[in-house]
Formats: structure tokens, sequence, C-alpha cells
């Protein structure tokens, strides 16, 4: 009983693990930098949105493309009609039934129209390209996030380490002093203000772990991966941080202009706008088409009529009736009218020049036109400001880059002394030559620049990432 117990406790959580969504299951490992962006870019909304805009326009595009085609249209209009008919052989009213069919074929070519379908075509085909560029755009800011939240998980996840390495530091001296205390060597005193530093730590550590779930809940939330409590980033190695020179933002931005979609989607834009100028001013010049059509008609009301000729007395002559004489006398005879004998009879073609000018349209063509001019001047202000912010965006980064590096470089030195400093003092507190008050103060002294050169260690590391992808290094290097 005991064996088949155990048994079905193993199948059900094999088949509750089976049974497990993907996201947690995929949550269920340490995830690398590049991993969080590719499932970025698979479930984020909002990329996905941005993929499905340029499909619509590139189906705008086609459309464009198709204005120029010579549409085929058949119309057939089948009529029932009651009451009083005017009757076709005497013009006379009569009551009664009718139906009628009347099909056509026709389909118009526009020759000229002011050239407003060639320039749709280029207008969407600009508004086509520019969505492609702004489907790169969404991904880099993707990106940027992404990485962002994935170093800030990570600084997080060391401050934790940082406030661990402080709790173990000083529960060692509580033990150590909880024991001196007992043999009279150290008062009491000293014991009370180290356990008040130990639950100040731990304060800290349980602070430090709320941002740490704080910090993955955003980073799974850019990635539209559901929250899970296993979810675990990789850490780096622990390589030694050099700093590297700092780039010069105007060679950046020469390559970022290059490579970035920014601009380019921007001038896109403006294009197509000047050419939505020209389709509106096509609309004050004459518009000629070509029309050609098949028709024919079919009214149950028409008759047929014949005209019938026969040999009769039509009188005498001298009044003598031995001697008649004969002539044709004609007759006309009503037939009904057959359906298809009607379509074959009414049969007709047609072909069409038509011709419209614009004389006055309550000036919505010339106020379209002035629309579009402004809308052009705005475009262009548009371009000049998404190049003035990329240039903004990047002399940022090579700024912040350069202030990482120092500042960097200033919590790194800074550390070094604190750490001997530090050092130095657990000696001489080891030894009875400093109190406890002097112990702890270098020694928060110590974690706090253990903790600045962390923080300025992650932000410069993510800021010389941004730099690098502005010049077109992926941000999983």
């Amino acid at each position: 009983m005991k064996i088949n117990i155990l048994h079905l406790i193993l199948i059900a959580i094999f088949a509750g693990s089976v049974a497990q969504p993907t996201a947690t299951s995929a949550a269920a490992k340490n995830w690398k930098l590049d991993e969080c962006i590719n499932f970025a870019l698979e479930h984020n909304v909002a990329y996905k949105q941005q993929q499905l805009s340029a499909e619509v326009q590139a189906v705008n595009l086609d459309q464009a493309k198709m204005n120029r085609l010579p549409n085929l249209v058949f119309t057939d209009a089948h009529t029932f009609e009651f009451g009083n008919t005017i009757n076709t052989s005497g013009n006379q009213v009569t009551h009664q039934n009718t139906t009628s069919n009347l099909p056509s074929l026709s389909s118009t070519i526009v020759l000229f129209n002011g050239m407003k379908y060639g320039n749709l075509v280029k207008e969407s085909e600009f508004t086509y390209q520019s969505g492609l560029l702004d489907v790169e755009t969404q991904k880099n800011n993707l990106q940027l996030s992404i990485t962002a939240a994935y170093q800030q998980v990570l600084f997080e996840n060391e401050v934790v380490a940082i406030a661990q390495r402080q709790i173990k530091s000083d529960s060692i001296e509580v033990k150590r002093t909880e024991l001196f205390v007992a043999v009279g060597q150290t008062p009491e005193d000293s014991l009370l203000v180290l356990q008040a530093q130990l639950a100040a730590d731990r304060s800290t550590k349980v602070t430090a772990e709320t941002q740490v779930i704080l910090a993955n809940v955003q980073l799974q939330q850019l990635m539209e991966l559901p929250i899970a409590p296993d979810f675990a980033i990789e850490k780096p190695g622990d390589d030694e941080l050099v700093a590297e020179p700092v780039a010069n933002s105007a060679d950046v931005y020469k390559q970022a202009a290059e490579l970035f979609p920014d601009e380019k989607s921007a001038a896109m834009k403006t294009r197509a706008y000047e050419t939505d100028l020209l389709v509106n001013k096509a609309a004050l010049m004459p518009t000629l088409s070509l029309t050609g059509g098949l028709s024919s008609d079919y009214y149950s009301a028409l008759s047929r009529y014949q005209s019938v000729y026969q040999t009769e007395v039509i009188g005498y002559l001298q009044n003598n009736a031995a001697e008649p004489v004969m002539g044709s006398v004609g007759s006309t005879i009503s037939k009904p009218y057959p359906f298809f004998s009607q379509f074959r009879d009414n049969f007709s073609q047609l072909i069409a020049l038509n011709l419209t000018v614009p004389i006055f349209n309550n000036y919505r063509a010339r106020n379209g036109v002035r629309l579009s001019q402004i809308a052009v001047r705005n475009a262009r202000l548009n371009e000049q400001a998404v190049r003035n912010n990329l240039r903004k965006n990047i002399e940022t980064a090579c700024a912040n880059q350069l202030a990482g590096s120092r500042n960097y470089v200033a919590t790194r030195e800074q550390l070094l002394a604190e750490t001997r400093a530090y050092e130095n003092m657990r000696r001489k507190y080891n030894v009875g030559l400093a109190n406890v008050t002097d112990y702890l103060i270098q020694q928060n002294n110590y974690f706090k620049a253990m903790l600045a050169n962390l923080q300025a260690r992650y932000t410069y590391i993510f800021q010389t990432k941004v730099v690098g992808f502005y010049s077109g290094t992926p941000l999983t290097r």
C-alpha cells in the first residue's frame, strides 16, 4: 500500500510539472541578457503592434499600385412593376404586372489626373519604408530598456550580497563580544551597540531583497513574462573593469546617423508629406478617363409586331360583281418578344472619353493644398527634432560615460583607502586599542564605499554599453 501511494504521488508530481505553463518553466533558469532581449522581442505587445502597422502600410502600398489599373464593373437591375402600365402598341394605359432586366458591364481607366495615382504610389512607398524603420526603432528602444532593467537586477543582487557580508561580519563580532562580556573583559554597552548594528544590517538586507524583487518584476514585465518567484538572471564574470577611453560624441553621432533608423524614418515621413502635397494639388487639375461598356435590356410588356399581307377583293370594276378587283391587304400581328431575343436585339456597346474640370468646389481642394503645405513644414521640423534628439541622446550618453568612468575610478580609489582603514581599525579593535563606536563608523564607511563603487561600476558598464550600441556594438557584448 505504501508503494502504491508513493507511485501515485510521483505520477501526480510528474503530471503537474508537465502541465505547468510555458512561461513558468521558462522562468526556472538563469537568463542571459541576449535571451531576455530575444524573449521580449517575441512577446512584447507594443513591438508586435508596430510590426502589424508596417504590414498595414504594405497593404496600402499594394492598393496604391492597383489604383492605376482599369476597373471592371458588372451591374444587373431586375425590376418588378405592379399596376398601370403604358401599352407599347397603342400608348394606352393598361393594368398589368411587368418585369424588366438591365445588365451592363463597364470598365474605366484614368488617362490623366494630375499624376495623382503615381504620387500616391510614391507616398505609400515612403510611408511603408518609414514603417519598417519604426519597427527597428521600437526594437532598439526595447533592447535598451531590457538592458537597463537587467543591469538593475544585477546591481540589486550585489547590494544584497554586500548586506549579507555586513551581517556576517557583525554576527562574528557579536559572538566574540558576547564571550568577552561573559568573562567581564568588555562592558555590556559594546555588545548592545553591536547588536543594534546587526539589527540595522538585517533591516538593510530586507530592503535590498525588496529592491531585487521589484527589479525582477520590472524586467519580467518588459519581457512580457508572467511573474515567477524562481526567475533569475545569469551573473557575468567578475573580471576587473578597466576604464576605457571615452568616445567622441561627434564621431558616435556620425556612426549612429548611418546605423540607426530614427533620422531615416523621419526623412521618409517628410518625403511622404511632400508627395502628399502633390497628390492634393492634383485635385486642382482636370481628370481625363476612358470608359467602355456593354449593355442590354429586357421588358416584359414589350411586344414584337409583324406585318402580314394577303390578296383580297378590294373592289369591282364598274361595280360589276363579275369583274372583281384583287389587291394586297396588310395587317399587323402582335407577338410575344422573348427574353433572349430582346437581349440580342438590344445589345449595345459604349466607348466614352470623360473630361472633368474642377471649377469651384467651395475651396476644399485649395484648402487641402494649404493644409498639406503646413504638414510638410511640420514634418521638416519633426525631422530636425529627431536629428537633434539623437544628437542630444548621444551627447548625454558620452557625457554620462565620461562621468561614470571618473566616478568609477574615484570610488575604486576610495574603496581601496577605506579597505585599508577598515583592516587597520579592525586589528586595533581586536586588540582593544579602539572602541566599538569607532570600529562601527569605520566599518560603515567601508561598506558605503563598497556600495558606492558597485553602483558606479554598473552605471559605467551600462553607459559604456549605450555608447557602444550607438556605435554599432550589440548590447549583448
